[in-house]
């Protein structure tokens, strides 16, 4: 183990003594049992480290803190595929519970508690292909309980509870715009050079690795990362959840796999055995309208065009604008 490197960068990040310990000791946990069948930190595979995971699951010891200290582990070591893993983890956290408080407020807690009662909650670090099966139920009760429109706006919040304040300095770069088409332009032409950076560096964009190729395929298509208006709509492709992979699959299946961004989903799509109904992808809508409504200052519907759950190769999505905002 890199004990004094890890040490460092909790203690760069102000973290106490006694968490920067556990952190430690929670590594080194990892690292014994890597040693039990001759491997290292070094040297495991992601696999290695999902059964690892899965243990501590079953033996409830996947406190937030453990996997989180993993994760840390893994980034400053440049092991990027292991701390993708784990950013899969985290990437569902929250969302069903926030579904839960949205369907309250929208129709009540007994509806709620109707839905939920036959729903089991996963616990954290579960693997993608239990959390494929209970998004299937999740979906088919909730589609039984409420009629379609009353689901899609259910589930279209944020529900990974993203800050609005992180969205301000859009909010300004909008206001100090000539019109709206000028800033998302701007707003792409930004993204796409952020992009270039990670690619140059060689470092993880959020939970995916950058290479030429991913720079290129985002700046030839202005949706993504941004939005294009068309009339008195947005329209806005999601950049895949891995697009180096993505650009290379030949099955149709594992172009799909590549693109979608969900733990809930992912891996049923690998599989024609677990249907799962596309209106779920309205809480990836939820999640792409978020820096909207900060801008616009309101609420915004949004609607799923395409999504691998319908058989599509992107996720795309199309936002209203408020007619203030057009003026």
């Amino acid at each position: 183990m890199k004990k004094n490197v890890f040490k460092e960068y909790y203690q760069k990040r102000n973290f106490d003594v006694e968490k920067t310990n556990q952190a430690i000791a929670e590594v080194e946990k990892l690292e014994t049992y890597l040693h039990s069948f001759q491997s290292t930190l070094e040297t495991a595979t992601p696999m290695d480290i999902q059964k690892y995971v899965s243990i501590l699951v079953k033996d409830q010891l996947n406190h937030p803190e453990t996997l989180l200290a993993l994760a840390r582990y893994f980034l400053i070591t440049d092991r990027k595929q292991i701390y993708i893993y784990f950013t899969s983890i985290f990437g569902g956290c929250g969302v069903i519970e926030n579904i839960r408080t949205r369907l309250e407020s929208q129709h009540g807690k007994t509806v709620a508690d109707d839905i939920f009662c036959e729903v089991k909650m996963l616990p954290l670090g579960t693997p993608l292909s239990e959390m494929s099966l209970f998004t299937k139920k999740f979906m088919n009760t909730l589609e039984e309980k409420l009629p379609a429109r009353a689901c899609q706006k259910s589930l279209a919040g944020n529900n990974h509870e993203i800050s609005k304040e992180g969205f301000l300095s859009e909010k300004e770069y909008y206001e100090k715009a000539s019109s709206l088409d000028a800033y998302l332009l701007d707003r792409h032409h930004r993204m796409v050079a952020i992009l270039q950076e990670h690619c140059d560096e060689n470092k993880v964009w959020f939970e995916q690795i950058i290479t030429q190729d991913v720079v290129d395929f985002v700046q030839a298509n202005p949706e993504m990362l941004s939005a294009v208006r068309r009339g008195s709509h947005l329209y806005i492709t999601k950049i895949p959840y891995d697009t180096v992979n993505l650009l290379k699959a030949t099955e149709e299946n594992q172009k799909k796999y590549y693109l979608c961004h969900c733990p809930f989903v992912r891996e049923s799509l690998l599989t024609n055995g677990v249907h799962i109904s596309p209106n779920w992808c309205y809480c990836s809508g939820g999640f792409a309208k978020v820096m909207f409504e900060v801008l616009f200052d309101t609420e915004l519907d949004i609607e799923v065009l395409e999504t691998p759950l319908k058989g599509d190769n992107q996720c795309r999505f199309r936002i209203p604008i408020p007619p203030t905002a057009m003026k």
